[in-house]
């Protein structure tokens, strides 16, 4: 029988990061820059939440977004990607070790929400110890909604086409609306002929008056 990945374990994580260097989920950024870049604001801080060892806070001040707040929950990999971290070329990029389930308004430093928040499988590891009712995952987005400003957007990258972003804050007046789902064709090199293609998905979700 084969033994299910925890890949929504902290403990997995640190256990992981110890050993791991750098492992780019889903897709690199030279596939990903055209397709969130509209979704982008230069002069506004952008919330990369369950970072891990990902070096897109790095490729996107490379490009002018300069302002990038990394999270993850695993202390070591923090550690890590500040030692890696050249504070004279990234003045402003800051990693935190804190658990997102737990609640994100403490990096919205200007209380004013965030216009763009991006994941890029966090709510893939989340999901794999989640309830039937998505608890975990509906309270990820009871967060994120918390900390993104009216008409901000959520860039969730996913291995599933069938994810379902819902807010059980909706009742204070506003909600997640899945504005695009972008697909992302896998390039695969050793695929048999004719096999079926491979995609990952970026989900824009718009936050909009319920």
């Amino acid at each position: 029988m084969v033994k299910a990945v925890p890949f929504h374990s902290q403990d997995y994580w640190q256990s992981r990061f110890e050993n791991e260097q750098h492992f780019e989920w889903l897709t690199s950024w030279p596939t990903l820059e055209p397709l969130i870049t509209p979704y982008l604001a230069v002069d506004e801080p952008i919330l990369h939440i369950g970072c891990g060892n990902s070096t897109l806070a790095f490729d996107l001040a490379d490009r002018g977004y300069s302002r990038v707040i990394n999270v993850d929950y695993a202390a070591n990999v923090i550690s890590q990607m500040e030692e890696q971290t050249d504070r004279l070329r990234y003045p402003h990029i800051e990693w935190h070790a804190a658990d997102c389930l737990a609640g994100l308004c403490a990096f919205d430093k200007e209380t004013k929400g965030f216009t763009t928040v991006i994941d890029k499988s966090l709510v893939d590891a989340i999901a794999c110890g989640d309830t039937v009712d998505l608890a975990a995952q509906r309270q990820l987005a009871d967060h994120v909604l918390s900390v993104t400003r009216p008409g901000g957007v959520w860039l969730s990258i996913s291995f599933s086409s069938e994810r379902e972003y819902v807010s059980d804050a909706a009742r204070d007046g506003w909600t997640w609306h899945c504005e695009k789902t972008i697909p992302i064709e896998q390039k695969q090199s050793s695929s048999p002929l004719n096999a079926p293609a491979i995609y990952h998905w970026i989900y824009v979700l718009r936050k909009v008056p319920s």
